[in-house]
């Protein structure tokens, strides 16, 4: 597996860090020999169905779970709708942002 994937932003959930039709590259591997901290942005299995979902992590409840939310609290569903997320579920850190 390569560590570095692309993927481009669907929603607006993460404005005015990230807005529909931008690209982001996300490191696959950053979470290999460390845990995620308090604000980077990451790329997770969504808990409420097969998508993706970009989030910021704002608490690292345990070793195990973490609290995220968009930026765009009043359009995205994260951590406040559907509880902390397993550390498994995260798929990568946002190393780097493109505009079209």
């Amino acid at each position: 597996m390569f560590p570095l994937a692309r993927f481009r932003v669907v929603d607006d959930s993460m404005e005015p860090t990230l807005k529909p039709g931008d690209y982001v590259v996300v490191n696959r591997w950053a979470y290999r020999f460390r845990d995620p901290r308090e604000g980077e942005v990451v790329l997770l299995r969504s808990p409420e169905g097969p998508r993706f979902l970009l989030k910021r992590v704002v608490n690292v409840v345990d070793r195990e779970k973490v609290f995220v939310l968009g930026d765009n609290l009043e359009r995205s569903r994260d951590s406040r709708h559907f509880g902390p997320v397993h550390r498994s579920a995260i798929l990568g850190r946002v190393l780097l942002t493109a505009k079209p």
